[in-house]
């Protein structure tokens, strides 16, 4: 499936599966709440667990996340890249996909996938690992569940992902806070 055909379907509430530069990724539109709706059913993820937010340029990163010093210091230093950054949410984003405090995960993925995806959409795309919950992240197509596969509307199959999941830090309070160690090192 080419770009145009997978922007088309997020924009109509569709979930996708692609590689990012980690994990393979399921997403949808962040504009969708269709579609982020169908995200959660399909991974049978808790209604509470957030998600992040993949982003194709700083500009949609501060869309949605009210970034302090510290916060694009990292951008900065570490995006595009395998770095995703808790921050409080601008006004707006869908509560759905925020942390018990208000904050949402964002990430610039290295990738052109994510990025043409962001781009064709004007925004984000809310992101997650491929694969039902409990499950590894799949680093390969061949790893995702064939029960995901059977429940998205679409899977965009250009190469990507071979690494471990992104690192996130939490810089919600005063003090930078890793929620998970991936590859970066803050």
């Amino acid at each position: 499936m080419d770009i145009t055909e997978a922007v088309e379907i997020l924009k109509n509430g569709g979930v996708m599966v692609f590689a990012t530069d980690t994990v393979w990724g399921v997403g949808a539109a962040i504009e969708s709440k269709k579609g982020i709706e169908k995200l959660y059913r399909i991974k049978n993820r808790e209604k509470n667990k957030p998600t992040a937010v993949l982003v194709g340029s700083m500009s949609q990163a501060y869309k949605y996340g009210d970034f302090n010093d510290v916060a694009k210091e990292l951008a900065i230093k570490y995006w595009p890249g395998a770095l995703t950054v808790v921050v409080p949410a601008k006004k707006g984003v869908n509560g759905k996909i925020l942390n018990s405090n208000g904050g949402v995960g964002i990430r610039w993925a290295d990738t052109k996938i994510v990025g043409n995806l962001c781009r064709g959409l004007g925004g984000g795309i809310v992101a997650t690992s491929a694969n039902l919950t409990g499950e590894k992240p799949p680093t390969n197509l061949a790893e995702v569940s064939t029960d995901l596969l059977d429940r998205v509307d679409g899977v965009i199959e250009m190469g990507g992902g071979g690494r471990k999941s992104s690192t996130v830090v939490d810089l919600m309070g005063e003090n930078i806070k890793i929620l998970r160690q991936g590859d970066v090192w803050v």
